[in-house]
C-alpha cells in the first residue's frame, strides 16, 4: 500500500458533485464525527471536510491500477493533513481511476 501526501490548488468556484456522510463516533469517543467527502464535478481533485470529531484528518482516496497483470494492484492515497473545519483537497499526480474513500483521522 502506497501513501502519497500531495498538496492541490483547486478554483474557489468549482462544483461540488458528490457529498457522502462518513464516520460515526466509536463507543470510546465522547464527540460525534461529522465528515462529507467528495469530488469536484468534472476534474479529478477529491476533497474531505469535517465539521465535528477529528481535530485533524485529509482526504483519503482508493486507485486501481488499470492492468490487473502490472503486480502493481489497487493502493491508498492520501490528501494534506488539515485542521477541523478546513477543507482536505487530493488531485493525484497520475491518471489511474480512483473513488474517494474516507477520510485519514487524526494525521
Amino acid at each position: 500500500m502506497h501513501l502519497r501526501k500531495h498538496a492541490a490548488a483547486l478554483s474557489a468556484t468549482a462544483l461540488l458533485a458528490v457529498t457522502a456522510l462518513v464516520g460515526a463516533a466509536s463507543p470510546a469517543s465522547a464527540s460525534a464525527v461529522n465528515c462529507s467527502v467528495g469530488r469536484y464535478e468534472g476534474t479529478r481533485t477529491a476533497w474531505a471536510l469535517c465539521t465535528e470529531g477529528y481535530a485533524r484528518y485529509a482526504v483519503l482516496i482508493y486507485v486501481t491500477h488499470p492492468n490487473p497483470n502490472s503486480g502493481m494492484g489497487s493502493w491508498y492515497e492520501g490528501g494534506p493533513c488539515v485542521s477541523l473545519g478546513q477543507l482536505s483537497e487530493y488531485t493525484p499526480s497520475h491518471s489511474y481511476s480512483f473513488v474517494v474513500a474516507s477520510v485519514i483521522p487524526n494525521c
